[in-house]
């Protein structure tokens, strides 16, 4: 299997244990939404947390790239994305009342309009193991679309054990949601098919 990562000075916010574990699973290669000109050649693409609001402008002049991303989702490319990496696949970043276009590929709004801090570990239960990552952010997703072909989960807790409006979004093969999660300990593909079976039925 090839990952292709991203990696650059707006998507940079990854777990080392997280990669090595993507390694011993496949071949692993990094690019730069912000500056290479298409994705690479991959089975899989990794688009992890990050500042993509910082640099919005560069993004969105990007076009080559986010074409790139758009028509690979189409064609029922998997991507998995986290917090920034999210919010690139949205079809915008608004901020101070400017939107700024991004990749499309989940039909909903990205605002920094009255951001504040969402902050906390986060838990989906399993009957032997749980997933376990955290959250961290200020922006929003606005779902005002109407979006039938995207699917929305919440079945996330908090570190105290109570419910969690935290969304994951699943629309193809695309599986995307503000939680950073850690796989180190079970392995990529494991965690990736618990994660699967906990939206499959949610």
């Amino acid at each position: 299997m090839k990952i292709a990562i991203a990696k650059d000075e707006a998507f940079n916010f990854m777990y080392r244990a997280n990669v090595d574990a993507m390694k011993e699973c496949g071949d692993v290669c990094f690019f730069s939404p912000l500056t290479d000109p298409e994705l690479p050649v991959c089975d899989l693409l990794y688009l992890p947390g990050g500042y993509p609001e910082l640099f919005t402008e560069a993004l969105a002049k990007n076009t080559s790239m986010k074409e790139s991303i758009r028509q690979y989702a189409e064609k029922n490319g998997a991507i998995f994305a986290e917090c920034g990496g999210m919010m690139y696949l949205t079809r915008s970043i608004e901020i101070n009342g400017e939107a700024y276009p991004m990749c499309n590929v989940l039909p909903f709004k990205c605002t920094m309009e009255n951001a504040h801090l969402h902050l906390g570990y986060r838990i989906i239960p399993l009957n032997k193991n749980s997933l376990k990552g955290h959250e961290f952010h200020y922006s929003e997703i606005e779902e005002s679309v109407q979006a039938p072909a995207v699917q929305t989960t919440q079945n996330q807790l908090s570190a105290k054990g109570l419910p969690v409006a935290t969304s994951i979004y699943h629309s193809k093969n695309v599986i995307a949601g503000y939680t950073h999660w850690y796989w180190a300990e079970c392995g990529f593909e494991a965690f990736l098919a618990q994660l699967k079976s906990c939206i499959k039925d949610a």
